[in-house]
């Protein structure tokens, strides 16, 4: 097996280095499995060799390429469409996936590049086979944690923007936008990532100005092609086409109803998250998976519009009052109370608070 040399590649890791003024190494990490990488390097390919380059660590991500993921992404759909499923299997079938397994292998390399950048002050070069896949998945993660303005609303349509749009993912390839088929370049990786972003919302819900609800938007547009965000594989063929005058972005929606998708819990003072990645706490995105299953519909409609009515109701009177004329009564298994007069909530009401974010969130 071959060992070449990159002469420019080595040149760009030790200018890296010398701009990093706190630390004296550089963390190189490719996303893919060290078997994937020693088989790209007998095609040609490979990846760094430490012996050749000054004071770097490398460490493979051990993530999944893109044909795992459209497999792993198969058999999930199949689980949550079938008609009929045995209780006592769910779990095991679930498992069987091994679709949040490949979420948690994400997100441990996520928050091992932002654990790296935040307290070893040190610079991470991250890669893999063509750098719009995993790559973009990982950088975007890591600033997610890192940064606190990328969980805000503006700075998280930055961060598709700058980490997915213009770092030239294929949308058009990964998502078979134009084709009644599905073709071998489908891959949902951007749905991975929000999937991903899904996760962490679970574990600090209160450090996202945006709510779950701004995913489950964009997770449904992006193959919806209504906005023209996602379509076409480069800002090239988007030029070419002529998408951004022709089409309108998926972000002018947002703007334009920002109420919708802001997070009434969201509080400002929020640094580095570095959250444990534990497969205890990686659940299902039922919002994006489960969106067209009957049960879990009816479910929904009933628990989304009790808890606006709800967050309104605890936060002033004088809301409360047009928020339950504008929207339908709450079911009374699910609140069998009622609020007459102006009075704050009680110690049970926050409580239930407590609860209902936990499920709905």
């Amino acid at each position: 097996m071959t060992r070449k040399r990159c002469e420019e590649d080595e040149h760009m890791i030790a200018e890296v280095r010398k701009a990093t003024t706190k630390s004296t190494h550089i963390y190189i990490c490719d996303c893919r499995p060290a078997l994937n990488a020693q088989a790209n390097k007998a095609k040609g390919k490979g990846y760094e060799v430490p012996e050749f380059y000054e004071n770097i660590e490398l460490s493979f991500g051990n993530i999944a390429n893109i044909h795992e993921i459209r497999a792993s992404s198969t058999r999930l759909r199949e689980l949550v469409t079938a008609p009929n499923i045995e209780e006592t299997k769910w779990l095991s079938n679930l498992e069987a996936t091994k679709w949040l397994h490949h979420v948690q292998t994400v997100l441990q390399e996520a928050v091992k590049v932002a654990s790296i950048i935040h307290n070893k002050k040190s610079s991470v070069v991250v890669h893999c086979s063509d750098g719009w896949d995993r790559t973009s998945q990982i950088t975007s993660l890591s600033m997610l944690l890192l940064d606190p303005y990328y969980r805000t609303l503006q700075g998280f349509e930055v961060l598709i923007e700058k980490e997915w749009i213009s770092m030239g993912h294929q949308f058009q390839a990964r998502c078979c936008h134009g084709t009644q088929d599905i073709t071998t370049d489908y891959s949902p990786i951007f749905m991975q990532f929000l999937d991903c972003v899904w996760q962490v919302m679970q574990h600090s819900p209160y450090v996202f100005q945006f709510n779950k609800y701004l995913l489950t938007f964009v997770a449904q547009h992006l193959y919806s092609c209504l906005y023209g965000t996602f379509l076409s594989n480069n800002d090239k063929e988007r030029r070419q086409s002529e998408i951004r005058s022709k089409t309108q972005s998926i972000w002018s929606h947002v703007n334009s109803h920002t109420t919708e998708f802001l997070n009434p819990l969201f509080r400002e003072k929020c640094g580095v998250l570095l959250p444990s990645i534990s497969m205890r706490n990686i659940r299902l995105w039922r919002d994006n998976w489960m969106a067209f299953h009957p049960f879990y519909r009816y479910q929904t409609r009933y628990l989304s519009g009790s808890w606006s009515w709800f967050t309104c109701e605890i936060r002033s009177s004088r809301i409360v009052m047009s928020c339950r004329n504008q929207s339908s009564n709450p079911p009374r298994r699910l609140f069998p109370w009622s609020i007459t007069q102006s009075r704050k909530p009680r110690g049970s009401l926050k409580i239930l608070l407590y609860i209902s974010s936990k499920v709905l969130f």
